[in-house]
């Protein structure tokens, strides 16, 4: 490669060839930077939507799970139910045995009172007539008489006593058997209620479940339709970089340089162990000093693009040597590590 005066390289960097190079290589690193830009976007996008597919699929079949849940649930309680009504038949069987027994106990309580109760009469009559009586005879055979009836009254009596106890006793096992009745029924309406709840629950699960395997379906869809388009974007990546590839290469043709990555480089006439390097882009930090696009600088052979110099006043020449060089690579340096 022929070696060039920096009026050489500014001759090129001028001329309308090189200018519309650049800017058509300018062009393809934007336009590169951009369609990799809307693939990263692409690929976040086809992970996004794949994470909400298969997110939605499992919240699917989760509340599938449910109404199966719900479902089971119901038919535990409608077996329960079904048994409770059973018993509750059974209950109520023996309650109207036991009305039927305490009516008539409560029939021959009555029969009881009211013998006492005539009884009871009896005696009453039995003693104003005493008090009213004036012979002897008269007397002694009423109360006799009377004497008869209070035995009879007492004997009633008793017998009016065991009677109600009886009665009461029956009556409060009558009563407790209908309220075991009416316990059974009212639990048998509440499971028949939670019966009907687990139903409604259950095919509300399922609706959810339909609407949650449609949008994954539909996240599924979404996610394939940006595979693709990321795909087709790489592609046009891979053209691109092609295209730049190219680019790149016909500079070494037409402007007798060599390309790096983000500079073109000449060999310096005014110094062997010096180079020309123009920046493709503009570089505001990253190297050791800021960086213009199509600008020329000077680099050390050795050293490269590592340090920047700018470029001295055309035909002014450094007559000591720069030191500046050595400083910066020099252990403790002043710039030494910078980047």
């Amino acid at each position: 490669m022929k070696a060039l005066w920096q009026r050489e390289v500014q001759a090129i960097l001028q001329r309308q060839d090189f200018v519309k190079w650049w800017e058509s290589l300018v062009a393809l690193e934007s336009k590169k930077e951009q369609i990799q830009e809307r693939q990263q976007e692409l690929l976040a996008q086809v992970n996004l939507m794949s994470f909400k597919a298969e997110l939605t699929q499992k919240n699917a079949i989760d509340s599938l799970y449910l109404a199966g849940e719900h479902e089971d649930a119901a038919a535990r309680r409608l077996a329960e139910a079904a048994e409770i009504e059973n018993k509750s038949y059974e209950a109520v069987a023996n309650f109207e045995g036991q009305r039927i027994d305490v009516s008539d106990l409560f029939s021959k309580m009555g029969a009881v009172e009211h013998r006492f109760l005539t009884r009871q009469a009896e005696v009453r009559s039995l003693r104003t007539e005493l008090e009213g009586a004036a012979e002897k005879d008269k007397k002694a055979e009423l109360k006799r008489h009377l004497k008869g009836k209070e035995k009879e009254l007492g004997r009633t009596e008793k017998d009016l006593r065991e009677s109600s106890a009886i009665y009461e006793r029956e009556n409060s096992r009558k009563m407790s058997l209908w309220e075991e009745v009416e316990q059974m029924w009212a639990r048998s309406l509440d499971i028949n209620m939670g019966v009907s709840e687990r139903r409604i629950k259950s095919r509300q699960a399922r609706r959810v479940a339909e609407v949650l395997f449609r949008e994954a379906e539909d996240h599924k869809h979404k996610s394939e339709a940006l595979q693709i388009e990321a795909e087709a974007a790489q592609k046009n990546s891979d053209e691109v970089d092609r295209a730049i590839e190219d680019q790149r290469s016909s500079a070494r043709k037409f402007f007798g340089c060599l390309v790096g990555e983000e500079f073109l480089y000449w060999p310096r006439r005014e110094d062997v162990n010096e180079v020309y390097c123009m920046s493709i882009n503009d570089h505001g930090e990253g190297f050791n000093i800021e960086l213009q696009a199509r600008n020329i600088y000077l680099i050390h052979r050795q050293r490269g693009v590592e340090f920047i110099e700018p470029l001295p006043p055309e035909g002014k020449a450094r007559l000591n040597k720069d030191h500046r060089l050595d400083d910066f690579f020099a252990p403790g340096g002043t710039d030494g590590g910078k980047d």
